[in-house]
């Protein structure tokens, strides 16, 4: 199965959310962290905007996205053309100190210098406000991430955060929500590199073994101006 199909694909079981837990994973987080009306929030890696108009016409935050992918961008601005949309490294990000009550960095973390993106939420969130992470994570000694992805394990997650600041306010393993998304794309015909059971014929990455990666929700408050 071609990328472009496979997308396809994913787009329309999670509804645009191309993330295992779609939207559902994303008002549980904001449950969890209480993010007020009309809350600045940041959406890091926001791809086409799916969670960005979500957070603004759902629960009436303030909302900025950024992505390095001019292509995302340019789906973001046609779901949302009230939400300021940013063409940068999360690495690198233009926006000055303290400036959002909340970040959310949905299945985006992996793909970057993890320790790095941190330290620059760190930097953006004002103190006392969250950060909604979820990915995928390493729960055994033994997986190993694909070549290009910044899999952690939860010990040195939770390690980069505390020493930017941030405690940890709620784990989750999401492993179902990955397997439940596995099963219904293989079920639709479709290919799932990011599981060990997708057929290894189906493309390049699903022949990589995902045995010992999950998938988690993290909310982290920030809770002190130093970072260690």
């Amino acid at each position: 199965m071609e990328n472009h199909e496979r997308g396809a694909c994913l787009q329309r079981i999670t509804e645009g959310a191309l993330r295992p837990g779609g939207l559902a994973l994303t008002d549980r987080a904001l449950k969890l962290c209480r993010i007020p009306c009309e809350a600045r929030v940041l959406d890091a890696g926001c791809g086409k905007g799916v969670t960005l108009r979500h957070l603004r016409e759902g629960h009436g935050a303030r909302c900025c996205g950024l992505d390095l992918s001019t292509e995302m961008l340019a789906g973001a601005r046609g779901k949302d053309q009230k939400s300021p949309l940013v063409r940068a490294r999360m690495e690198e990000m233009p926006f000055r100190d303290g400036v959002f009550q909340g970040v959310f960095c949905e299945c985006a973390l992996s793909h970057t210098n993890a320790e790095t993106v941190i330290r620059e939420f760190s930097r953006v969130v004002e103190e006392g406000g969250f950060l909604v992470l979820s990915d995928l994570y390493r729960f055994s000694s033994g997986a190993a991430a694909p070549q290009g992805m910044n899999i952690l394990d939860r010990d040195r997650l939770e390690e980069y955060l505390a020493r930017s600041g941030f405690d940890t306010v709620t784990w989750e393993d999401r492993t179902a929500d990955l397997k439940r998304l596995a099963a219904e794309l293989i079920m639709s015909g479709c290919s799932f590199p990011p599981y060990h059971t997708a057929p290894a014929s189906s493309c390049k990455e699903a022949s990589h073994d995902w045995r010992g990666i999950g998938y988690y929700l993290l909310v982290a408050r920030r809770t002190n101006g130093k970072q260690r």
